[in-house]
């Protein structure tokens, strides 16, 4: 299979496990868990052996045939037009996606559109910080747009209809030495923001911001696709390598 841009792909294990970690313990009692820009299925394949049912969801055919060829359940869709129905997912999970957009805010609505009230986004940016990197610099990947700093992060989420739950600085390590520098370099200079986020209980969508287009021209409305059932899809994948519901 020629892989194209997914060759670059790849994401690391132990941000899988971490964010597997937040999931459990902001969302203990989660069921239906969606990872937006799945890529590879990384995370898939971390998660499935955890979640009961988490499905990955990328814009490109690549990244679902990578997927379908691990028996990972992976759908074929837009970030600005997903295919759930409203109020239906208990996690979304959204990494390196916002930098490759020119406006993030149509996607974070439709998020916001599709999770339960109290629902919870796990959601990373590159920070202002990354493309001082050495390794891994932020303009490396040709697809990127620009990083975000923190307040323009918490500014985005808000304005969105999001409640922050935190927002910290992350940067991953390849051994114990990189780690270790890591989680100092977090504190100071991170490579990415990581945010959980919630759409609020009760009536909140009066508190999403249109704001302006950089286009200056209107906002499309969101669209509303095919209303997919997690579980279903989840239950057309039932020989995934390594699942297993009981590991917890």
């Amino acid at each position: 299979m020629n892989e194209g841009y997914f060759r670059y792909v790849a994401e690391r294990p132990d941000i899988a496990r971490r964010d597997v970690r937040i999931i459990r313990a902001q969302a203990p009692e989660a069921l239906d868990i969606v990872d937006l820009g799945c890529g590879r299925g990384d995370f898939l394949s971390v998660g499935g052996r955890v979640f009961d049912r988490v499905i990955g969801l990328d814009n490109h055919p690549t990244s679902a045939r990578i997927c379908q060829s691990k028996g990972l359940p992976c759908l074929l869709g837009d970030v600005d037009a997903l295919p759930f129905r409203a109020a239906s997912l208990d996690v979304v999970r959204a990494k390196d996606i916002i930098e490759h957009l020119t406006d993030a805010r149509p996607m974070l609505r439709e998020i916001h559109r599709v999770l339960k009230p109290d629902g919870l986004l796990l959601v990373y940016a590159p920070s202002q910080f990354c493309p001082l990197y050495p390794v891994a610099n932020f303009w490396d990947d040709y697809t990127h747009v620009r990083p975000l700093s923190r307040l323009g992060l918490r500014r985005l989420l808000e304005d969105t209809g999001f409640e922050i739950t935190f927002i910290a600085g992350y940067t991953a390590g390849r051994n114990i030495v990189e780690r270790f520098l890591a989680r100092v370099m977090s504190l100071v200079v991170p490579y990415w923001w990581l945010s959980a986020a919630r759409r609020p209980s009760g009536n909140a969508g009066s508190s999403v911001s249109e704001g302006p287009s950089p286009t200056g021209r209107a906002e499309r409305p969101i669209a509303t696709t095919e209303n997919t059932d997690v579980a279903r899809v989840v239950q057309k994948i039932p020989d995934k390598p390594g699942y297993s519901p009981e590991e917890r």
